[in-house]
């Protein structure tokens, strides 16, 4: 016991320098629909070390004149230019209001995050820093990616929970095919297979205060059409009452593993 707590506490330290001085780049404000979602600055700042870089769309969009009408070309060029903003910002890692592209260039950033997060950049879609903070710690500790998900179907009988979203980081999965975004039906998004077996699910709050962590199997992949493209179906006990009383925001994050114990340990070092 005592060397398992010593190794966590060492993965704890490793994650927290990781993160002292890192800045995140939030491109645009938070999606209108999404509830605890406006970060404290100060306390990322001061409990973590971390500096929020506030971009505006426009910076983004004014990268994307003339961008290809060709859906998987545009998207390519959404991906470059994202990464030209995180060289040009020095950024760890980014979150965009992804929904206000759909107007204004006619696609989507799925598949943009997907291969950014891919490649150890946390990104996550609507602008939600909280979710993204929560990628960026797990990213540190563990050194993989997350897969920012929307709660979908909740059965407390059977304790299972489906999670769904448009894009997934392409480093999570065993395979993936290309879609539309679900909502608008546009764009490049990706449906992906996650392993099946362990999992956890972990969520930061706007304000570092509160944290959920739970231990989860994923046990199947699927492909509704109804839903976001990405989907998988974890069963978790005991944590039912939470998702439908009182969730740490809309999206959670899902990593491939059991890392219970070193989140937990890091959200009490913090």
């Amino acid at each position: 016991y005592i060397v398992r707590r010593i190794n966590l506490l060492a993965k704890v330290e490793k994650g927290l320098k990781a993160l002292n001085g890192a800045k995140l780049g939030v491109i645009g404000e938070p999606s209108d629909w999404l509830i605890s979602s406006m970060p404290d600055e100060e306390a990322l700042k001061s409990k973590l070390g971390i500096e929020l870089v506030h971009i505006p769309v426009s910076e983004l969009v004014g990268k994307l004149q003339g961008i290809s009408s060709e859906p998987m070309e545009g998207a390519q060029e959404i991906y470059l230019a994202l990464k030209e903003l995180v060289t040009k910002h020095s950024l760890y890692g980014l979150t965009i209001r992804c929904f206000d592209l759909l107007d204004k260039i006619h696609n989507t950033a799925c598949l943009a995050l997907a291969k950014l997060n891919g490649e150890g950049i946390p990104a996550g879609c609507e602008g939600d820093v909280p979710t993204l903070v929560t990628m960026a710690v797990g990213n540190a500790l563990t050194g993989k990616s997350g897969f920012q998900a929307n709660p979908s179907r909740i059965n407390p009988a059977t304790s299972e929970f489906l999670f769904a979203h448009c894009t997934v980081p392409l480093n999570m999965l065993e395979s993936y095919t290309y879609d539309t975004h679900f909502e608008s039906g546009i764009g490049v998004a990706i449906r992906g297979v996650l392993p099946l077996g362990n999992a956890t699910i972990f969520k930061m709050s706007r304000d570092l205060s509160r944290s959920f962590v739970g231990r989860a199997q994923l046990v199947q992949n699927l492909s509704e059409p109804n839903l976001c493209r990405t989907q998988i179906l974890l069963k978790g006990d005991g944590y039912a009452e939470y998702f439908l009383t009182e969730p740490l925001g809309n999206h959670h994050v899902v990593f491939v593993g059991d890392h219970q114990e070193l989140f937990k340990a890091f959200v009490k070092a913090i």
